[in-house]
């Protein structure tokens, strides 16, 4: 992965992180030559530069009669992420109350693509025990790196987790198991069923629909009775 695709997972978009690693590399430069170095139409150049200014990873400068700007020191680039995780560690206990949803108002949220499919799995290690259904082995296809750092938070956080898997899934299953120990329930669907591209997963009052074919996709619900239906349907997998 290069310097310009790391940014992006930082929060910059594309035009964002070509315009920043285009001035590092070239120190002051003015908005013309920046268009030209970076192939950005020129009249989305200061809309790009001014939201470089708010982030404070660039700064401009007076250069003879004209602006020009230059990056800062990539600490910078900490510096804000810091910032950000300071001021979302503040936010989170009013943004939380503002999220609860009354157990009588059910909610559906849809993520598109794995970006935001990876927040659905984050969100449950909230939760003090998950119920899933579905393929490991085919979330290992798709995000090797992300499905191990998730089983160090399961076992991290001592989540109690009771999975049904595809058959194909065997292998990924006990390795699973092995790494997390007896926190990790484990059972397999019949090999008639082959390995389905999806995953179910439950907490709380949350049913998560996942599609890990491409498109990926996901579909999260909030309802109370629908969890419970889900893990009524989960225990009879078990049985």
């Amino acid at each position: 992965m290069d310097i310009k695709e790391k940014l992006k997972e930082i929060g910059l978009n594309s035009s964002e992180s070509a315009m920043y690693v285009y001035l590092l590399k070239n120190g002051l430069a003015t908005p013309p030559q920046i268009a030209k170095g970076t192939k950005i139409a020129r009249t989305n150049t200061y809309n790009i530069l001014r939201k470089l200014q708010e982030r404070a990873l660039i700064q401009r400068q007076k250069n003879r009669k004209r602006f020009a700007y230059l990056a800062k020191n990539p600490e910078s680039l900490l510096r804000h992420a810091e910032h950000i995780r300071q001021t979302t560690e503040d936010l989170l206990p009013d943004l939380k109350a503002l999220h609860k949803t009354s157990a009588h108002k059910p909610s559906i949220q849809f993520y598109e693509g794995w970006d935001e499919v990876k927040e659905i799995y984050l969100s449950s290690l909230e939760a003090e025990s998950i119920h899933a259904i579905g393929s490991l082995q085919k979330l290992d296809t798709v995000a090797s790196k992300f499905l191990s750092e998730y089983q160090h938070q399961i076992k991290k956080r001592r989540i109690i987790f009771h999975d049904v898997l595809t058959a194909e899934s065997r292998t990924t299953g006990e390795a699973m198991k092995r790494f997390v120990g007896e926190l990790y329930d484990v059972r397999y669907l019949n090999a008639r069923f082959g390995d389905l591209p999806t995953d179910i997963l439950i907490w709380n009052d949350q049913v998560a629909l996942i599609s890990l074919e491409d498109p990926v996709f996901g579909t999260v619900i909030t309802s109370k009775h629908l969890a419970q239906t889900f893990q009524a349907l989960h225990a009879s997998l078990k049985s």
